[in-house]
């Protein structure tokens, strides 16, 4: 019931439910900057791996407020970036599978051109994706209802007829 509501939330609101991921990303750069400045201060590691942690923790605590900061600018820049990852991937996966797999080619192909629409159109490719997951879970929302309503249909009189497995066997 949870999953089919939450999927008819994010249908009926798909730019809050971009925002929300966006300052949810935000809450979890900050956490992470965090966890990482503390164990930079840990005497388990050395030196060099302190300050590593210690920059690394620096640099999610500057995302982290910059994500909060600005959530629509955020959902660009994840928008570009997932763009960006679906070209390079696409096109490796292309070159990777000539001459081996058309599968491939052709996986690669759809993944390059999936990408390009998300960098020619950020918005709209975020909130079809956004979409997109509102009607997987309203179908694996409706799904587990069926089936929780659906469950242990068997008739009284077959279940009184059935075997108990108490039956001594020689």
């Amino acid at each position: 019931m949870i999953t089919l509501a939450i999927g008819l939330a994010i249908l009926l609101w798909p730019g809050l439910t971009l925002l929300t991921a966006a300052v949810l990303f935000g809450l979890q750069m900050l956490v992470t900057g965090v966890f990482w400045l503390a164990a930079s201060f840990s005497a388990d590691e050395t030196g060099r791996q302190r300050w590593l942690l210690a920059v690394a923790g620096l640099l999610a605590l500057v995302a982290g407020i910059l994500c909060l900061r600005s959530p629509f600018q955020t959902l660009a820049v994840l928008a570009l970036l997932l763009g960006a990852t679906w070209v390079v991937g696409g096109v490796a996966e292309i070159f990777h599978g000539f001459g081996k797999s058309g599968w491939a080619v052709f996986s690669g192909a759809v993944t390059a051109i999936g990408g390009i629409v998300v960098l020619v159109w950020p918005v709209a490719s975020l909130i079809a994706l956004a979409w997109l997951l509102a009607v997987v879970l309203i179908v694996f929302g409706a799904m587990a209802i069926a089936g929780a309503i659906s469950a242990d249909r068997t008739p009284r009189a077959a279940k009184a007829t059935a075997p108990t497995g108490t039956a001594a066997t020689a």
